[in-house]
């Protein structure tokens, strides 16, 4: 199989499974689940579900980002172990946080033009309110999707799109 040939399959394969992943209802479907058996991905179970539904972070359509960052794990793991130059040099570009990034803008909620404003007004008050800034508490979000950290122990990857919480130096 030429190289060229292999890039455009996984090209074609990671389009493939974000299609399905966007195109399924919300939260999964029968399909997506298909899916996830075929990639021997193990899906969220009931409660993480309801949890994800129940938390700040709204979907409208589509299989939950953290499924989605599994099945391309999976993708990607596929075709790495093909040893190819071209195909590697491909896969050394593929960014996972943008495409998890980008797909979660696409299943999200429209936002409206009241949170615009409501998200200035925080942005200023947070800025120029040095005074009003004196509560210790801080909620730890997703560098990634904006996710808040669900759990105080919580230390690995965010539970909704899947993404490192922390940053770790070598």
């Amino acid at each position: 199989m030429s190289e060229d040939k292999l890039v455009l399959d996984f090209k074609s394969e990671v389009d493939k499974v974000t299609s399905s992943a966007f195109l399924s209802a919300k939260g999964g479907d029968d399909n997506w689940n298909k899916l996830l058996v075929d990639y021997n991905v193990i899906p969220l179970t009931q409660s993480e579900k309801e949890s994800l539904f129940n938390s700040q972070m709204k979907i409208t359509k589509g299989a939950f980002p953290i499924e989605l960052r599994r099945v391309l794990e999976v993708v990607i793991y596929k075709y790495a172990a093909l040893n190819n130059p071209l195909l590697n040099s491909e896969l050394s570009k593929f960014n996972m946080e943008s495409k998890i990034l980008e797909y979660y803008q696409k299943i999200k909620p429209f936002a409206g033009m009241g949170d615009i404003f409501k998200n200035a007004s925080n942005s200023s008050l947070t800025k120029y309110s040095q005074g009003l800034q004196n509560e210790k508490q801080m909620t730890v979000k997703c560098k990634n999707c904006g996710a808040p950290r669900e759990e105080e122990m919580q230390y690995d990857n965010c539970l909704f799109c899947g993404s490192k919480l922390f940053e770790t130096n070598k």
